[in-house]
């Protein structure tokens, strides 16, 4: 009977634990969207792992965390008043899916386009990998063309 109940116990537990872990990469991955939402580069050590892997890269982009926060310094240079927000998020495993939208008025060069003080509202997809409670890898898709097109540099 002891065994049996430690044996129970045990399957609780291990149940409890992981049952935890999925609510808490949902939650963990908030920080990455606050990060370039607040431009808070500080935000980005505590989630990103050493070795992030940021798929695809942006042209020149340095590995890992410091990758990251020229990128947000980039955006946030770039455009004004930069806004990212999560409307969906999924998980599978330890692999966390957003659907989210970004925003901004472009008041400095992108993409080698000059400055044209319209505003963009795109779509982006973000696959992030997590492991050891960090995102390790970073799988992401956003509508450029979208945005090129409401910025006045691609026509119908």
């Amino acid at each position: 009977m002891r065994t049996l109940l430690y044996i129970l116990l045990f399957t609780v537990m291990c149940a409890s634990a992981s049952a935890a872990q999925p609510n808490s990469y949902k939650q963990d991955v908030q920080r990455w969207y606050d990060a370039f939402d607040r431009n808070d580069p500080s935000l980005i050590d505590k989630i990103l792992s050493d070795n992030w892997l940021d798929i695809p890269s942006s042209p020149d982009q340095v590995p890992g965390p410091a990758g990251a926060k020229a990128v947000l310094k980039h955006l946030h240079s770039t455009f004004s008043d930069f806004s990212i927000k999560i409307e969906e998020v999924l998980q599978d495993g330890n692999k966390v899916i957003v659907r989210s939208r970004i925003s901004g008025i472009q008041t400095g060069t992108f993409a080698g386009v000059a400055p044209t003080h319209r505003r963009i509202n795109i779509m982006a997809t973000d696959i992030h990998e997590f492991q050891d409670g960090k995102i390790v890898r970073t799988w992401h898709m956003e509508d450029w063309m979208t945005g090129l097109h409401q910025l006045g540099v691609v026509q119908h």
